[in-house]
């Protein structure tokens, strides 16, 4: 009897859970009101998937010799540079989006008083996440912030967009085949109010693979997977709000 109850709360909070998402989805879809990009973030290490960082005092002396002899190859990459690239897909996208999602511009809301006034992701900041140049790690939580931006800027949406990104071996023996780039995105869009309108996490992996030897990769190929990956999901996120 406990059992039957347990399963039709779950079914009832997920039938609340995708009628929420749909009605926040057909707000979005027929106000198409602008929306500030208030937040892009990113894990800074590319671990590789399951795995922890890789130690660079632990990397054998041949390897070393190989990295040296191609700038090019490499056993660590992060995201500093990627997250720049990633809020550039992110506009380029939506402005590809014949209105669908209108993007206010970058430099009302960053340099708006309320975008300045806001709190902090604590938990993003111990993490050592990374965000572009001149993006704030602010805090979806901050109830304040949202009342503010809408009152000063006039911008009556917030959108938060959290990456996850991931390099993964797709075959191979150990850390030698073909590997590849795997990215979540969350995408959170909050009303003038702090409210939830839209969340949902889109987690996509690269079709193209690059060829790892004993753990060595092309940085350059690497990141072009990534590239390639956080469009698509970009798209992907488009094609939820039309459905």
């Amino acid at each position: 009897m406990k059992r039957a109850t347990v399963v039709l709360l779950i079914a009832v909070l997920g039938c609340l859970g995708t009628s929420c998402l749909t009605a926040g989805k057909e707000i979005l879809f027929s106000q198409r009101e602008t929306i500030a990009l208030v937040s892009v973030v990113s894990n800074w290490d590319i671990k590789w998937k399951g795995e922890e960082p890789t130690n660079p005092r632990l990397v054998a002396t041949t390897t070393r010799r190989t990295l040296r002899s191609d700038p090019d190859l490499t056993l660590i990459s992060n995201a500093e540079e990627l997250i720049n690239t990633a809020e550039e897909l992110i506009r380029d996208t939506m402005a590809d989006s014949g209105g669908l999602i209108n993007l206010a511009e970058k430099e009302t809301v960053l340099l708006s008083r309320a975008y300045q006034d806001a709190r902090l992701n604590k938990y993003q900041i111990n993490r050592e996440d990374v965000s572009p140049a001149g993006y704030r790690l602010i805090d979806y939580r901050d109830k304040n912030f949202s009342p503010a931006l809408a009152a000063e800027t006039g911008i009556q949406r917030s959108m938060f967009v959290e990456f996850k990104f991931t390099k993964a071996m797709y075959n191979g023996v150990g850390k030698s085949g073909n590997a590849g780039a795997d990215v979540e995105m969350k995408i959170l869009i909050l009303d003038a109010q702090g409210k939830t309108l839209y969340i949902k996490t889109f987690s996509i992996g690269s079709i193209s693979t690059i060829k790892v030897s004993d753990g060595m990769y092309s940085q350059s190929g690497l990141i072009s997977l990534f590239e390639s990956v956080i469009g698509d999901a970009c798209y992907e996120f488009l094609y939820h709000l039309e459905d």
